[in-house]
């Protein structure tokens, strides 16, 4: 780990939690978000100050990450301030890691094909803002946007699983109090956890299984089959 990585961990300046209640009293509105299966190493749960054009006044996050991760996503959040979120929509791991480094060539992130795509977090963060959902080509435009499944990597049918879900079923269960992450994806089986109601609801072996298996597949032109881990079990996840 870098001296920066190291320094960063031991003066962590984001973690925290804010609330609806101290965006009002500075006028400010509070936009919240998660990413990650609940129980991941990686997951976050993002907590934005935005006045009324979009900036990012204040930011704080919760995490189960340690070490490298941890203090990239310390690094990710400061980089938000200030900036739109629009513009923060459009921060990369390729960013963070240059911020991490000590004056070397060395990554100090694992980076993979995604290292130029945003975080998709923010993105979340900047659609919840919105009220909509942001088609992720017209923040970070490339050649994989239009390409059929087949022929696309991971990170990219996970933008697109995750686009279907927001969309499409996200909605529909949080009008029973319920909610879905997205675990892993091999090959052709997609990995998912319910969380509130969901999770204890004996339809979400049946009906609810299969409106999702049905809304994925209808909107990607896939053949995923859905598998449900336990609210309490620890499967792999996608970074």
């Amino acid at each position: 780990m870098t001296a920066k990585a190291l320094a960063r961990l031991r003066d962590l300046r984001y973690v925290g939690e804010l609330t609806t209640e101290q965006g009002t009293m500075r006028g400010l509105t509070l936009v919240e978000t998660t990413h990650g299966a609940e129980h991941a190493a990686d997951h976050i749960r993002l907590m934005l100050l935005v006045d009324a054009d979009g900036v990012v006044r204040d930011v704080r996050y919760r995490t189960l990450a340690t070490g490298v991760q941890l203090a990239a996503y310390d690094q990710l959040v400061e980089l938000a301030i200030g900036k739109t979120l629009e513009q923060a929509a459009t921060i990369t791991p390729a960013q963070v890691d240059a911020l991490l480094r000590d004056d070397s060539a060395v990554p100090v992130l694992i980076l993979s094909e995604a290292k130029d795509r945003p975080y998709y977090v923010m993105i979340k963060a900047h659609e919840r803002h919105l009220g909509t959902a942001v088609a992720l080509a017209t923040v970070q435009p490339g050649v994989s946007a239009q390409l059929p499944w087949p022929d696309i990597g991971l990170f990219e049918k996970v933008r697109r699983i995750e686009s279907v879900l927001d969309q499409h079923v996200r909605p529909a269960l949080a009008s029973d109090g319920g909610g879905i992450d997205l675990v892993d994806l091999k090959g052709e089986d997609l990995y998912v956890q319910y969380h509130g109601a969901c999770g204890s609801c004996s339809s979400s072996i049946g009906g609810t299984l299969q409106f999702i298996t049905d809304s994925l597949n209808n909107n990607l032109g896939t053949t995923l089959a859905i598998k449900v881990t336990g609210v309490d079990e620890e499967g792999p996840s996608i970074v």
